[in-house]
C-alpha cells in the first residue's frame, strides 16, 4: 500500500512538472505526457480501491 501511495505522489509531481513545462515552453508534447500520467494514475486508483475492497472482504474470514 505504501508503494501505491508513493507512486501516486510521484504521478502528481510528474503531472505538475509537465504542466509547468508546457506553460513555460508552449510545447504540446508535454500535454501528451500529462495525459499518459493521468491514465496511469487512474489505473493506480482502480488497483488501490480493489485492494481496499479485497481487504474488507477477506478481513472477517481471518
Amino acid at each position: 500500500m505504501l508503494i501505491l501511495r508513493l507512486l501516486g505522489i510521484l504521478c502528481l509531481i510528474g503531472a505538475a512538472a509537465s504542466v509547468a513545462a508546457f506553460l513555460l515552453t508552449g510545447n504540446r508534447r508535454y500535454l501528451s505526457v500529462v495525459g499518459w500520467i493521468l491514465r496511469f494514475a487512474a489505473a493506480m486508483v482502480i488497483v488501490f480501491v480493489a485492494l481496499l475492497l479485497l481487504e474488507r472482504v477477506l478481513a472477517p474470514m481471518v
